[in-house]
């Protein structure tokens, strides 16, 4: 009996985190395409740096230091995506590769979030089930950052508003 290739290369993970955000779009925008201060909202990230030419739009590349579950890693993305205040689409070029969608929904002075995350595991079934394992905890991490990234947004919102 021989293992399907497809089982010994492992499977993808993947992720979604709904919220609504208390403040419209562009806010929303603003703080998740600061990319020196992801960190703060992302607390699992740290050390943000553009590494591309260009900050903004298809293409800009940057890497943070990824600490999740006692692993770090230095992961680096590239925007695939940009709809400013609708659509942040990213590609997961690190040790856990993949991708990623931000979709940025308007609803009466607030924002839909639907992040999605689909990660391919580095090693093998190994790696996949180790992700499959830990999913759960991952949730909880992103459901996290999606609570602080809610008080950014509130905090924002409020000292334009005065």
């Amino acid at each position: 009996m021989t293992v399907p290739g497809s089982l010994l290369r492992g499977w993808p993970i993947d992720l979604e985190m709904r919220a609504m955000l208390p403040g419209p779009p562009e806010i929303v925008w603003e703080l998740i395409t600061d990319w020196e201060h992801q960190d703060d909202w992302m607390l699992e990230a740290s050390d943000f740096a553009v590494v591309s030419s260009h900050r903004e739009g298809i293409g800009v590349e940057a890497e943070a230091t990824i600490s999740i579950g006692g692993i770090k890693t230095r992961d680096r993305v590239r925007i695939t995506q940009w709809e400013p205040g609708q659509l942040l689409g990213i590609a997961h070029l690190g040790w856990v590769s993949g991708h990623a969608d931000m979709k940025l929904l308007p609803s009466n002075g607030s924002t839909r979030l639907v992040w999605r995350e689909h990660f391919t595991p580095p090693l093998g079934v190994v790696g996949a089930l180790g992700m499959t394992l830990f999913k759960p905890i991952m949730c909880r991490i992103f459901m996290r950052d999606v609570r602080v990234l809610a008080g950014l947004v509130r905090a924002r919102t409020t000292a334009r508003r005065a």
